[in-house]
């Protein structure tokens, strides 16, 4: 078996699995299964340093999810709700089949007295 056919075929019987790593999510009403990591959308965000005193006002998830399994267009700039969430797709980068695909929704915060 060629090495990227046991690429393929891992994305699929493992990670993708939800008893393993993946979860359950939607997008736009639509049910998928993919793995989510906000830790590594906030390193970006600040530049690889965890620096609270930094925030834009948004929140920034990326989303890992094979391209045949995306329910919708992975374009930068589409707009849609995940998980109940507004939010848009600020980049989408397709690496072998697997999507990694950064969300990012407006989330403004109430001054605190």
């Amino acid at each position: 078996m060629a090495l990227k056919d046991r690429i393929a075929d891992d994305l699929t019987r493992v990670f993708m699995q939800e008893d393993h790593y993946a979860k359950k999510h939607t997008w736009n009403g639509k049910p998928f299964v993919c793995l989510t990591d906000e830790e590594a959308a906030l390193k970006r965000k600040n530049n690889n340093v965890n620096d609270i005193s930094w925030d834009n006002n948004t929140r920034e998830t990326l989303v890992y999810v094979p391209k045949d399994k995306w329910p919708g267009r992975a374009e930068p700039n589409e707009h849609g709700i995940f998980d109940g969430r507004m939010m848009k797709i600020l980049q989408a980068q397709d690496d072998e089949g697997m999507l990694a695909i950064l969300l990012v929704a407006n989330m403004p915060k109430a001054v605190a007295e």
